[in-house]
C-alpha cells in the first residue's frame, strides 16, 4: 500500500508540473522558448506519461489482481499474467508518449516493428510458442502453483509426479518426489496429457494389482485383500471413505490378477507411496492367510544336451571340426571325414615358431584349429616379407602335397596355435 501511495504521489506531482510547464519554464529558464526550456517539457510530459503507467500497474496489482481475481477465482494469480499485463501497459505507454508528447506518427514505427516482428517470430518461434503456452496455461486456469500433477509423456518411462512451482515466461518448474527439480519449457508441457490432483481437492482414486494362484477361490481371494485394503486407511493419506474395492481383472499366466482400487490425497504422499502402502498391507494378509503372490509355472522337458565343446584330441570331435572347413564341407562324406581324422594328427605351436619353412619339401596339409599364422616369403635381399596370414578353420600346404612341389612360403605361428596335420 505504501508503494502505491509513493507512486500516486509522484504522478500527482509530475501532472501538476506538466499542467503549469509554461510557468515553471518562465520562473526557470532565461528563455521559455529556447531548446532547454522545451527539453524541460517534454521531458515532465514523458514522465507524466511514465508515472501513470507506473500507478495503474500498481493499482490494478492492488484491487485487481489481489482483490477481485484472487476473491472471485480463491487463487492467487500467477506472476505470468501480471507481467504481461503489465507489458501491455508499458507498451501502450510508450507509443501514447510517442505519438502526444513528441507529435510523432506512430504508423510507420508499427509498420516496421510489424517486419520486425515477423522476422523474429520466424527466428525465435519456439521461445514464442513457449511464451503464448505459458500465456494460456495462466489464463485457463488448467494448472496453478502449489497444485499437484502428474505428467504422461511418450518420452518418460514412467508419469512424472510432482508439484508445480511456477509457470514463468518459458519454462515451468516442478518438484518431483524425489524432491528434485525439474524445468520443463512451457510448449513441451502444452503437449502433454496432465493430471491434476488439485481440481478434485487433491483426493483421487489410484489402483494397484496383484496374482493370486488359480487353486484360490476368488471369494476368499477377494475377501483377504479387501481386508488388507482396508487396512491400509490407517495410513497417512489413504482415505476409508470411499471404501476400497477388489475386482477381477484378466487370467494372467500363472494365475489370476486382483485389481485393488483406493482413493488417497496425493498432496499427503505421493501416488507410489501410497501405492506402497497398500501393498505392504496386502502382502500381510496374504502371509497370515498362509498365501503367496502366484509364481509362473513352466512345464519342463527332459532330454540330453547337445555337446557344447568340441575336443581335438576325440575322433568325433575332429570330424566335426573338419566338416566346419570349407574345402570339405559338403565335399566328402562322413566316412572319409572320419578316415581322415584318424589320419591327423595334433600339433600344437607356441608364438613365433615356423610350422614349414620355404623351400622344404611337403608331404602334408594343415588344417588350423586355434589360433592364427602370418605367411612369408624370402625377398630379394634375403630378408622375410609378410605377404598374408591364414586364419582358424583355413588349411595351408596343399600345394606342396598335390604336386610335391617344395614350400612356397614360411608359416609363423602369431599366438599360440594348434593344428592338424593331415599326411
Amino acid at each position: 500500500m505504501t508503494g502505491l501511495l509513493l507512486r500516486a504521489a509522484l504522478f500527482a506531482v509530475l501532472a501538476l508540473a506538466a499542467l503549469y510547464e509554461n510557468e515553471i519554464a518562465s520562473t526557470l529558464f532565461a528563455d521559455p522558448a529556447g531548446g532547454v526550456a522545451t527539453a524541460f517539457s517534454l521531458t515532465v510530459r514523458s514522465l507524466t506519461w511514465l508515472a501513470g503507467a507506473l500507478l495503474a500497474i500498481s493499482a490494478l496489482e492492488r484491487f485487481f489482481w489481489n482483490g477481485a481475481v484472487a476473491r472471485l477465482t480463491r487463487h492467487p494469480v500467477p506472476a505470468l499474467l501480471k507481467s504481461v499485463v503489465a507489458l501491455i501497459i508499458l507498451v501502450v505507454t510508450a507509443t501514447c508518449i510517442i505519438s502526444f508528447v513528441f507529435k510523432r506518427d506512430v504508423t510507420a514505427i508499427w509498420a516496421t516493428s510489424g517486419v520486425l516482428g515477423l522476422v523474429l517470430g520466424f527466428a525465435l518461434r519456439n521461445m514464442i510458442q513457449d511464451i503464448f503456452t505459458g500465456i494460456a496455461l495462466n489464463l485457463d486456469g488448467s494448472i496453478r502453483e502449489g497444485d499437484w500433477i502428474a505428467l504422461h509423456h511418450r518420452d518418460f518411462m514412467a508419469e512424472q509426479y510432482g508439484k508445480m512451482l511456477d509457470i514463468g515466461w518459458r519454462v515451468c518448474r516442478m518438484q518431483l518426489e524425489n524432491n528434485n527439480v525439474v524445468v520443463i519449457p512451457n510448449g513441451m508441457l502444452g503437449m502433454m496429457a496432465i493430471t491434476n490432483f488439485a481440481h478434485s481437492d487433491h483426493v483421487s482414486r489410484m489402483q494397484t494389482e496383484i496374482v493370486i494362484d488359480f487353486d484360490v477361490p476368488p471369494d476368499r481371494a477377494r475377501r483377504i485383500l479387501l481386508a488388507g485394503a482396508r487396512a491400509a486407511a490407517t495410513e497417512k493419506g489413504i482415505l476409508d471413505h470411499p471404501e476400497p474395492t477388489v475386482l477381477i481383472g484378466e487370467p494372467a499366466d500363472h494365475g489370476v490378477c486382483y485389481i485393488i482400487r483406493f482413493w488417497g490425497k496425493v498432496d499427503e504422499r505421493s501416488p507410489s507411496a501410497l501405492r506402497d502402502a497398500v501393498m505392504a498391507h496386502l502382502l500381510r494378509q496374504l502371509h497370515i492367510a498362509g498365501l503367496t503372490p502366484a509364481l509362473p509355472k513352466e512345464d519342463v522337458f527332459l532330454d540330453r544336451r547337445p555337446k557344447r565343446l568340441l575336443d581335438h584330441g576325440g575322433e568325433d570331435d575332429r570330424i566335426e571340426i573338419l566338416s566346419r572347413i570349407d574345402l570339405f564341407s559338403g565335399a566328402l562324406e562322413r566316412d572319409e571325414l572320419a578316415g581322415m581324422a584318424r589320419a591327423a594328427k595334433l600339433r600344437e605351436f607356441p608364438a613365433g615358431e615356423a610350422l614349414v619353412r620355404q623351400g622344404e619339401d611337403g608331404t602334408s596339409l594343415y588344417v588350423v584349429a586355434e589360433g592364427i599364422l602370418d605367411v612369408h616369403i624370402d625377398g630379394p635381399d634375403g630378408t622375410a616379407v609378410k605377404v598374408g596370414h591364414v586364419l582358424a578353420g583355413e588349411i595351408f600346404g596343399e600345394m606342396s602335397l598335390l604336386t610335391g612341389a617344395p614350400r612356397s612360403a614360411w608359416s609363423f605361428s602369431r599366438s599360440r596355435a594348434t593344428s592338424s596335420r593331415r599326411s
